[in-house]
């Protein structure tokens, strides 16, 4: 599902490398953390993934398609097999839960009644379809991290990403985010999880990829 080869991400024209001969498979229907220190290499390692960085040298293959050979016009096809969750949320204050979901529909021009049963759909699977019209400053952190959850279940992605998801969340939140990222993967969606919180790594039990100045810690 996700293969690196030797893969190298230089920053500041190959002054400064993210990333250091990383080779590493994901196998379809994973449920994977990458850990590390801060600066370690996870967001890259992420972005990445979802292409929105390519490797200086090396090959990312996710999903049979060599990352650095997908055109314009294919991305976001490809894109659409993957959701990601980012520990801020990233959620429009003055607009609805159904209207920050269901955001990029209205742009690319789908219909309401199309846009709505999708946004139900997905909100019903993070147990917060009662919230459908609220605005997210009336939201616990907890309840707007499911919702960003949701926007990234959309699309049916093959692939969940999510950086530091528990970030600003306190412990029981944490567990009730990684307990649906579980649920998520039990119906087959690969998923890749970065965190540094070893007590949430220790409890579920999972493989783990640890990165460390950039390199793969075996």
């Amino acid at each position: 599902m996700i293969k690196f080869y030797h893969v190298y991400k230089a920053y500041d024209n190959r002054n400064q490398f993210a990333l250091k001969d990383v080779t590493v498979s994901i196998q379809k229907g994973e449920f994977v953390f990458l850990t590390g220190p801060s600066g370690a290499g996870k967001t890259t390692f992420l972005r990445l993934i979802f292409r929105e960085l390519t490797p200086t040298d090396g090959k990312v293959v996710v999903s049979g398609m060599d990352t650095s050979l997908i055109g314009k016009k294919a991305l976001a096809d490809f894109r659409k097999k993957i959701g990601v969750v980012f520990q801020d949320f990233k959620l429009l204050d003055n607009r609805t839960v159904f209207e920050n979901i269901t955001f990029v529909l209205k742009v690319l021009g789908y219909p309401e009644r199309f846009r709505e049963t999708k946004a139900h759909n997905v909100l019903k699977w993070v147990g917060l379809q009662h919230k459908f019209n609220e605005y997210p400053p009336s939201l616990s952190g907890g309840e707007q991290q499911r919702i960003a959850i949701a926007r990234a279940l959309l699309n049916d992605p093959l692939i969940l990403l999510a950086d530091e998801p528990t970030g600003n969340l306190d412990y029981d939140l944490s567990i009730e985010i990684m307990k649906l990222f579980e649920r998520i993967n039990n119906r087959g969606t690969t998923v890749v999880v970065a965190t540094h919180d070893k007590s949430i790594i220790e409890m579920f039990k999972k493989r783990v990829i640890r990165l460390e100045n950039g390199y793969l810690k075996r």
